[in-house]
């Protein structure tokens, strides 16, 4: 098994972005491709993901935030 590691500053990135998809912010195709790069080798990421996408369906649903216009 091969662990997989991020540096402090891709970390902190990948981070931001995460808040900024769970919060119904803006983000990139680009940086959701980055975050689909590293949820598929690195699990803690992935389930990072899946924790913000949660929290931001449940923000839309009960009218918090905008949907998106996917």
């Amino acid at each position: 098994m091969v662990v997989r590691s991020l540096t402090t500053t891709t970390r902190k990135r990948v981070k931001e972005i995460i808040h900024r998809l769970a919060t119904g912010e803006a983000v990139s195709l680009d940086e959701r491709a980055q975050l689909q790069k590293y949820a598929i080798h690195i699990p803690f990421i992935a389930s990072m993901v899946s924790k913000a996408l949660r929290n931001r369906s449940e923000l839309e649903s009960n009218g918090l935030i905008e949907g998106s216009e996917d």
